[in-house]
């Protein structure tokens, strides 16, 4: 399975996206000069010896807890303690989200709906100039529609050009079996387009970052007939990244009978977000809205990692909830960018 991208889009790309500054910060390396912190406006800047973790927070029926403080969680590193410098909820921060539609057949008599809630969505949620958004589409394969963009009107044309795959038939009336691989194309929408080449350049890299949130939102009916690789290994490589998934999960003229809610609820409890199961039309514009209002719910907590020095590393990370009936969802783990002197 691969994701197809057009020959002109890293061109027009570079002429389109503005730097943004990410939360994978690095640590363990001796430091001299410890800059201060930032005033904590709209957008964090984290320094370069500091890390700063989004994640968000639900209680046991698996509603957002939006009312914490820094004093309600412990922090750790490589399960080392660390101090928890600067805590604030994230509405504010920037939104990278990519929007990922089911286009096989047997979702095609709700593309047109789809695409109509979609650009109500973008409507209602996008910051030009300070959100990103791309748009993806599968079936048996990824198609990048619109790259990363902060640019609200790419994202509403390229919307329009949206078209349900097609299967072309071959003499003896036959259909290739291209079936529905909607796990490898969460896998691929998290590796390509939200940490791929393009978002590394969006987010930037060294001296200071800001942080930013990361999400996917993908309409399906859940049915998986094709994919390599299996759900909890999606969701477990989604949730190491600290990206959210949220679902609406759609059957052929808004029947549940077939919807896979089983699927689609397990794979975004895994990450930390929701699946919506809209009625009609009106219904999923509503959900949208869920969605924003969930993002709004998030936390930032900065901190200075206090681990020994030492090589490049993967090194894990950990945010403990006082209250144990409380579950959080965050980034687990990260790569340091210091190598040993």
């Amino acid at each position: 399975m691969s994701l197809r991208w057009p020959g002109f889009f890293p061109a027009l790309l570079v002429t389109l996206l503005f730097p943004l500054l990410n939360l994978a910060q690095d640590g363990g390396r001796p430091r001299t000069v410890t800059p201060p912190l930032p005033d904590p406006g709209d957008e964090i800047a984290i320094v370069a010896d500091s890390r700063g973790v989004v994640f968000s927070v639900v209680d046991e029926r698996g509603r957002i807890v939006s009312n914490l403080q820094a004093s309600d969680f412990e922090l750790y590193e490589d399960g080392q303690r660390q101090t928890i410098d600067l805590f604030r909820t994230s509405n504010e921060l920037p939104l990278m989200l990519a929007v990922l539609l089911d286009t096989s057949d047997s979702q095609a008599s709700l593309l047109p709906a789809e695409k109509r809630a979609v650009d109500v969505f973008f409507d209602a949620f996008f910051r030009p100039g300070k959100d990103y958004g791309a748009l993806a589409t599968f079936g048996g394969e990824v198609h990048l529609v619109n790259g990363l963009t902060s640019h609200l009107k790419s994202l509403k044309t390229a919307l329009g050009r949206i078209e349900r795959e097609q299967l072309f038939r071959d003499e003896d009336n036959g259909t290739p079996p291209l079936g529905t691989a909607l796990y490898d194309a969460l896998d691929i929408t998290g590796r390509e387009i939200l940490e791929g080449h393009t978002a590394r350049r969006v987010i930037g890299s060294g001296g200071t970052r800001r942080a930013i949130r990361r999400a996917i939102c993908v309409l399906t009916d859940g049915r998986d007939t094709a994919s390599q690789l299996s759900p909890g290994r999606v969701a477990a490589s989604l949730r190491r990244r600290g990206i959210v998934v949220y679902a609406l999960g759609l059957g052929d003229r808004f029947r549940f009978g077939d919807v896979d809610r089983d699927a689609l609820e397990q794979l975004c409890t895994a990450t930390g977000g929701k699946a919506f199961f809209p009625t009609d039309e009106a219904d999923l514009e509503r959900s949208f809205k869920r969605i924003v209002d969930d993002l709004s719910g998030q936390y930032i907590a900065v901190y200075r990692p206090t681990g020994p020095p030492g090589a490049a590393a993967r090194r894990t990370v950990e945010i403990r909830p006082r209250d144990r009936r409380l579950r959080v969802f965050s980034q687990t783990e990260y790569t340091s960018e210091y190598d040993t002197p």
